[in-house]
């Protein structure tokens, strides 16, 4: 039994339909919308336009009853639409290190049991695409004003891509996108200001077609210029 085995092993806790009835974060509180068009609330998103930060994070993937935990850093370039990401188990011993942009998957270094894994590091690199590059809400998407939230819808490619805002400040509550081949969602929770936007403190993915969820907790924010 390899080491990741053993690990895995170790981390397992509960089943996934238990684990997943849970969700660690508050919600955002709602307030009444305003009639904001979508332009200004797709300019208003932290992460809108340029600026490079670097974000240290922990995470949980959850998948069949396994629980393994994860904890790294992360540059992420809002104008590139990138990301590189390290990632190290609970020991600290290095488990990963990708690069990861709105379409491809460059792998520095992955730890030789995870490579027994066909598709890990493609599974690593779509859960952070999703949850920071990309789909994203874009202007000229459908907008529907509700009481207290707002959702941008789209479908490309046979895919319908949902997006939902609310909060003080407008912030990007959850997003999806469900077709033949997909159907997953993303909710941020717990915004707190900070680089002077309001940025999400946990992260939650669900994909149902995987059956899999990763939680985030994100730890620090800061703007660099490297």
């Amino acid at each position: 039994m390899n080491r990741l085995i053993r690990h895995i092993a170790l981390c397992a806790l509960v089943a996934l339909g238990t684990a997943c009835s849970m969700v660690p974060f508050k919600s955002t509180e709602l307030v009444p919308t305003e009639p904001l068009p979508a332009a200004a609330l797709v300019d208003g998103l932290w992460n809108a336009g340029g600026g490079t930060f670097l974000i240290r994070q922990s995470a949980l993937f959850e998948f069949r009853g396994m629980r393994m935990p994860v904890s790294g850093a992360m540059k992420l370039d809002t104008g590139k639409k990138s990301a590189r990401l390290v990632g190290m188990n609970d020991m600290g011993v290095k488990l990963f290190e990708l690069t990861v942009d709105r379409t491809s998957c460059e792998t520095h270094f992955i730890m030789a049991d995870l490579g027994r894994y066909p598709g890990f590091a493609d599974a690593v690199a779509t859960s952070v695409r999703r949850i920071f590059l990309a789909p994203e809400p874009a202007r000229d998407d459908t907008l529907t004003v509700a009481p207290k939230s707002y959702r941008l819808t789209r479908f490309q490619d046979g895919t319908r891509f949902g997006f939902i805002l609310g909060g003080r400040h407008q912030q990007l509550l959850e997003k999806s996108a469900k077709s033949l081949n997909e159907q997953w969602r993303v909710r941020y929770y717990e915004h707190q200001w900070q680089q002077l936007r309001p940025i999400p403190r946990g992260i939650v993915l669900d994909d149902d077609k995987a059956g899999y969820r990763l939680t985030l907790w994100i730890e620090s924010v800061e703007e660099t210029d490297e």
